[in-house]
Order: structure tokens, then sequence, then C-alpha cells
């Protein structure tokens, strides 16, 4: 498992990391109403909104984006989950978020595969506490540390 792996890792607690998510379904893309199916499939704003609500990542770019095009405006704190409102607002703001990509490989003229994904940006010592508090917001991420002699995936 990669996330028993990073906790290995002997670099500064400042290094850079990028945890990234990834998945996809096969699609008719001849209608052009394929999209929703997607990302109900993939679950991918709700895998966004976990790790962007965390307690263990806080201030986090996801968060600071979503604040800045004011699409948090109308969330009390205390009103219901804060996980899930910021997933409801990813779905409903998708095309205005900047750290949401979408990519289609067409197989023929109506069918092909639309693949999902975003990235999260953090510090390894923030993902390592978040490993040893068994976080489940990063068991399903990818993970890259960025050293000085390249970036480091580890699977």
């Amino acid at each position: 498992m990669a996330n028993s792996k990073v906790l290995t890792l002997n670099f500064p607690d400042e290094t850079l990391v990028t945890l990234s998510y990834e998945d996809g379904a096969d699609v008719v893309h001849a209608n052009d109403d394929y999209y929703d199916y997607v990302f109900n499939a993939t679950g991918v704003f709700e895998t966004a909104a976990a790790v962007a609500a965390s307690s263990l990542f806080v201030n986090n770019e996801i968060l600071q984006s979503m604040r800045d095009n004011d699409f948090l405006e109308d969330y009390e704190r205390g009103d219901f989950d804060f996980e899930s409102y910021l997933a409801e607002s990813m779905r409903e703001n998708y095309w205005e978020c900047d750290f949401f990509e979408g990519t289609l490989e067409q197989y023929d003229y109506k069918r092909g595969y639309y693949r999902v994904s975003f990235e999260f940006s953090t510090t390894l010592g923030q993902l390592k506490a978040a490993i040893r508090s068994d976080a489940r917001e990063v068991a399903v991420l990818d993970v890259t540390v960025h050293t000085d002699m390249g970036d480091l995936t580890v699977n």
C-alpha cells in the first residue's frame, strides 16, 4: 500500500507532495450528456471534498479557490455536514472549478472513455500525519513527492 510506504520516506516534512485522483467510465459521447453519469459513477466530487474538508489539511488550495469564487457563501456553519455541502457545490460549479480535469478518449464516432481527475497539494509532514491518523481521505489517492532529484511516485 502506497500510504505505508510514504511513512518510510526520509525527506523533510516541508517537502511538497501532490495527491492525485483519477477515474473514469465508458460513455456514449455522441449526445454530449455523459458528464453527470461519470461524475456520479466515479465519486470524484465526494473524494475531492473529503480531502479538502479534512481538518488535517486546513486552508488548502481547493477550499481557497471555492471561497474566492463565492461557491461557499451560502453555507452556514453548524447547518449540516460541510463535506457533503462542499461536494454538492463542486458538482454545481464543476465548469468554473479549475482543479478538476476531464478528458475524453474517443473510440469511435459515438463511444469513448471519459476520465476525470484532480490534484491536491500538501506537504510530506501533513501527509504523514494524515496516514498515521488512518485518514480515509488519502487512502484512494496517488502520491507524488517532489524532491530536488525529481518527482517520486509512491505506489
